[in-house]
């Protein structure tokens, strides 16, 4: 599988889960707050996506 459909698959995840997220923890704050949270949530999720995925990497390497 190429690099790029990864990235796009991970991107796309994370952009899902972080709405998902927001949708549900912060439906009363104001629109820049939740700008902030949908940041936040998106690069979360994308630091723990390439963890998992590292970690995979790295156990089918041996």
């Amino acid at each position: 599988m190429s690099y790029a459909a990864i990235g796009a698959a991970l991107v796309i995840i994370s952009t899902a889960l972080s709405l998902f997220t927001l949708k549900y923890k912060a439906y009363q704050q104001p629109k820049q707050v939740k700008i902030i949270l949908f940041g936040l949530y998106f690069w979360g999720f994308i630091f723990l996506q390439l963890a998992v995925c590292a970690v995979i990497y790295y156990f089918q390497k041996q």
